[in-house]
């Protein structure tokens, strides 16, 4: 049974509620020892058996991630698949967090070229750097929202203040955050207010 789940305040509908992280897809900083026509073969695998959701990051592989999933796509219809992809890691400040509005503006067009799309639909700061406001930095991927080049805006391992931060003006449609059978602190610090707003 296909459940649909819709992005926050977004228009964004994932197809089904399980989508596949593809940081070991053209991870070779993150992983030893793997190769690319692993990667090209389980994304093709994913999409095949139904999964519609792909996420990634600049991160995975330097951009290398995000290369091998915008090859893949190109076989497929692009309007039956959801591209998340992350950024915050600067290549000029030897991969220092960097939320900065002119950081992420490139970082997404560099992101949309990898991933051979013209827009991505849902975009994740990947990691609060330490000196931009948050709601400053969600304020330029509004920017990029409305000129259509992304169409979900979301913060990944954000603390439950830098979460608020970035949602001051109620711009963040989604929270990626370390949450399992392990990890449950989310459910006390964060859920309630995720749930209001």
């Amino acid at each position: 049974m296909t459940q649909e789940v819709t992005i926050g305040k977004s228009d964004v509908t994932v197809s089904n509620a399980l989508g596949l992280g593809t940081n070991k897809v053209g991870g070779h900083n993150l992983f030893g020892d793997l190769q690319d026509e692993n990667g090209y073969a389980l994304v093709k695998e994913a999409l095949n058996s139904g999964i519609s959701l792909l996420d990634t990051a600049f991160a995975y592989g330097n951009g290398r991630s995000e290369e091998i999933i915008g090859d893949v796509i190109q076989d497929y219809d692009r309007s039956k698949i959801v591209l998340a992809t992350k950024a915050a890691h600067d290549p000029s400040k030897n991969g220092e967090f960097n939320n900065t509005p002119a950081f992420l503006k490139k970082s997404v067009d560099d992101a949309l070229k990898r991933l051979k799309t013209d827009y991505i639909d849902i975009f994740y700061i990947h990691f609060p750097d330490e000196n931009t406001p948050k709601a400053e930095a969600i304020g330029a991927l509004s920017e990029l929202r409305d000129a259509g080049k992304i169409r979900a805006l979301g913060v990944s391992n954000f603390s439950p203040d830098q979460i608020k931060e970035a949602n001051a003006d109620g711009l963040v449609d989604v929270v990626e955050d370390n949450y399992s059978l392990v990890h449950r602190e989310t459910e006390q610090f964060e859920f309630p207010y995720l749930k209001e707003n």
